[in-house]
């Protein structure tokens, strides 16, 4: 990604170029990390209390994993979305300026 313009999209207060579809795959990661991080926490939390609830504390563990993927994928729909909206965007912008060829 180039820095300059980068920058220069950022601050175009008239909103004419997206820098979303530049920054996704990073929020991508942001959210995979804050899924791997709930998941430690709950394996954490389940050895913690695994001596006073077998049970519950075996339960945290063992269902961390399909925590961490459904946090996953809560975040990969949610950017999927939000990049689809503006791919539209950009796409609705080229036919009303008459520049019919698509991406």
């Amino acid at each position: 990604m180039d820095k300059g313009h980068f920058f220069n999209k950022l601050f175009d207060f008239s909103f004419k170029e997206f820098i979303t579809l530049q920054i996704i795959k990073y929020l991508y990661i942001i959210g995979i990390a804050f899924a791997g991080f709930t998941a430690l926490g709950m394996i954490g939390s389940g050895i913690a209390v695994i001596r006073e609830d077998f049970v519950r504390g075996i339960l945290s563990i063992l269902l961390s994993p399909v925590f961490f993927i459904l946090l996953t994928l809560a975040a990969r729909l949610v950017l999927e979305a939000l990049v689809a909206t503006f791919r539209i965007a950009e796409n609705t912008t080229k036919l009303v300026e008459g520049d019919h060829r698509l991406d």
